[in-house]
């Protein structure tokens, strides 16, 4: 965690939260729930007295581009930087979630936003949506293995009744959505944006997280904290990104999205230099362990209560900015810096 020493200044204070060995100023959290269980128990814990502006991270470093299978993987998009998250209201919005992924449900078909997959782009964008609008992602693509693919229908269900509320029956519940989500899982949140659900809410979203060491929904959450913080705008009725058109004919495979995702650059000149599709495998690998696999000698609970089925350190109270910050330990998923972490200004 030496990484935040860069950003440590007057107005910013830490809070790191550790599921790994002590460590110095940490707060120990059981290792369960990956940074969902983290970010939730710190909602839920302090909900009275949350920061003005809280930046929710893993542990990594941040840094642009994310490799799987590699825990130091970074996560940011284009020439995003940290310290825009550190910048309460950008543009007056209460909160900030640069989009760099997108999954379609009940499929699970995956689109990657093309900032993560190379940085020769020659047009960026620091915003929520990437540039050029559906021209910035790939086409979508499909990992059978990948946890949005091998439970799509659990995973909509979930979003509907959890998240959307909308019940536990109808058609409504196995009706498609789209959702543009942060792979990752960094974004930063106002504390009026938080307090727009109770906190019964995030209780209830903190029990399906707290018993394995990596739940599958965690995945789920790792899509959904948009529409978890804007219960007003939900993807389900309000497309947040351009994106490209569903495909008819089969989807594309991981390969296949890299080789037509170079093509693309290179054709329609949205890269600056020459774009091999290695580079881009290179820069964004998918990997395809399943959830919920226990570390040898595991004593956790492998079942989370109410489980959806698929249908048929001390601070100060109310700072204006917070950054929770991530530390953790996973010996099994790629995805995974187990913790939170929060960074909060004061003026």
């Amino acid at each position: 965690m030496s990484w935040i020493e860069a950003y440590r200044g007057p107005g910013v204070n830490f809070r790191v939260y550790s599921k790994g060995e002590a460590a110095p100023g940490a707060e120990a959290l059981k290792n369960v729930g990956r940074e969902s269980h983290t970010f939730l128990t710190h909602i839920v814990e302090n909900y009275d007295r949350l920061a003005d502006w809280t930046v929710f991270t893993q542990g990594a470093a941040p840094t642009w581009g994310y490799k799987g299978g590699d825990s130091g993987s970074g996560h940011l998009t284009d020439h995003i930087s940290f310290g825009d998250y550190l910048k309460p209201f950008p543009n007056g919005r209460d909160s900030f979630l640069a989009m760099s992924a997108a999954v379609s449900l009940p499929q699970g078909l995956q689109s990657t936003r093309l900032g993560s997959l190379t940085d020769k782009l020659s047009t960026v964008s620091n915003d929520v949506c990437p540039a050029g609008g559906a021209d910035g992602w790939s086409g979508w693509w499909l990992d059978p293995a990948h946890p949005h693919a091998r439970a799509g229908a659990q995973m909509l269900a979930f979003y509907k009744q959890h998240v959307l509320q909308k019940g536990s029956g109808g058609a409504e519940l196995t009706k498609p959505v789209t959702l543009a989500f942060v792979q990752g899982a960094r974004f930063a949140v106002a504390a009026k944006r938080i307090l727009t659900r109770p906190r019964a809410f995030y209780e209830k979203l903190l029990s399906f997280v707290s018993q394995e060491r990596s739940p599958i929904e965690g995945y789920f959450l790792e899509a959904m904290w948009h529409d978890v913080f804007h219960p007003e705008a939900p993807q389900d009725t309000h497309a947040l990104c351009s994106l490209m058109p569903l495909p008819v004919a089969p989807p594309l495979t991981a390969s296949e999205m890299y080789e037509d995702t170079a093509r693309r650059l290179n054709d329609l000149g949205l890269a600056t230099a020459r774009v091999l599709s290695q580079t881009l495998s290179e820069a964004y690998v998918v990997t395809s362990e399943a959830p919920g696999t226990e570390a040898p000698g595991s004593t956790e609970s492998t079942e989370a209560p109410g489980t959806t089925e698929a249908p048929g350190g001390d601070m100060d109270s109310r700072a204006p900015t917070r950054f929770c910050a991530a530390r953790g330990v996973s010996t099994i998923f790629a995805l995974l810096a187990v913790a939170g972490a929060y960074v909060s200004s004061q003026e």
